[in-house]
C-alpha cells in the first residue's frame, strides 16, 4: 500500500533527524536574545557580529547533518535500499532536500528578523553571506562522507574547513592570496563587491561540484558494499 504525502514526509524526517537544525534555531535565539539586550544603542562597528551571525551557525549545522544522510558504512539497511526500486542516488537527493528546506526556513527567518530589528545592510547580501557557505560546507561533508564511507569524517573535514576559514581565513590571505577564491568567510569589504561575488560563486560552484562527484560514488553498488 502507497503511503500518502505527510506520512512519507514523517518517515523521512524520522530518518534524517531533525536536532541540527532544532539546535540552529536554539543557537540563533539566544544570541539574539542576548544581542537584542545589549545592542540596543548599537554602532555600525557593533553591527557585524548580527550581521554574521547566520552566516557562521547555520551553514555549519546544515553540513553536519548533511554528512550523515547516507554514509555507507553507517547504514545498517544498505543492502535492503540498494533492492530497492528507487535509485540510491534519488533516495539522497530526497533525504538532501528535506534537510536543506528545514535550514533553509531556519536561515531565512533569522535573517529577516535581525534585518528588522538591525537595519544593517541590503537583504540580497544577508542572504549570499550563508547561503553559499552552506552549499560548499555541505558539499565537503557529503563528499567525503562517500570517499571515507563515514559521516564522522565528512563531519570532521567540514569543521575544519569551517574553523580555518572562519577564524584564519584571512591570516591565510596573506601567505596565499589566491585563497580567498576558497574563504568560505570572505568578507565583502575585503577586496570589493566584485571579488566577493566571485567568491560566493566559485564556492557555490565547489559545492555542487563535490555532489555530483558524490553521487557518481552511490552508483556504484560493489563500492557502497565493501567489494572493491
Amino acid at each position: 500500500m502507497k503511503r500518502s504525502g505527510p506520512a512519507l514526509f514523517w518517515i523521512q524526517l524520522k530518518l534524517v533527524g531533525w536536532w541540527p537544525a532544532a539546535v540552529s534555531v536554539l543557537v540563533l535565539t539566544t544570541f539574539y536574545l542576548l544581542a537584542a539586550r545589549t545592542m540596543r544603542h548599537a554602532t555600525a562597528a557593533d553591527l557585524v557580529y548580527p550581521r554574521r551571525a547566520v552566516e557562521t551557525i547555520a551553514p555549519l549545522l546544515f553540513a553536519v547533518q548533511a554528512a550523515f544522510l547516507l554514509g555507507p558504512d553507517n547504514e545498517p539497511a544498505l543492502e535492503l535500499l540498494l533492492s530497492y526500486p528507487k535509485p540510491l542516488r534519488r533516495l539522497v537527493l530526497e533525504r538532501l532536500i528535506l534537510v536543506a528546506e528545514m535550514h533553509l526556513a531556519v536561515a531565512l527567518t533569522a535573517t529577516f528578523i535581525f534585518a528588522a530589528t538591525w537595519q544593517m545592510e541590503s537583504l540580497g547580501l544577508a542572504l549570499v553571506r550563508w547561503l553559499a557557505a552552506g552549499i560548499a560546507l555541505a558539499g565537503v561533508a557529503v563528499f567525503t562522507t562517500q570517499v571515507t564511507r563515514q559521516g564522522i569524517f565528512g563531519t570532521l573535514l567540514a569543521t575544519l574547513l569551517w574553523a580555518a576559514s572562519l577564524y584564519g581565513g584571512d591570516g591565510i590571505l596573506k601567505a596565499w592570496r589566491w585563497f580567498w577564491l576558497f574563504h568560505v568567510y570572505l568578507q565583502p569589504e575585503k577586496y570589493g563587491p566584485g571579488i566577493y561575488l566571485l567568491n560566493r560563486l566559485v564556492l557555490t560552484g565547489l559545492g555542487v561540484g563535490l555532489f555530483l562527484l558524490a553521487m557518481k560514488f552511490l552508483g556504484d553498488e560493489d563500492r557502497l558494499l565493501g567489494v572493491r
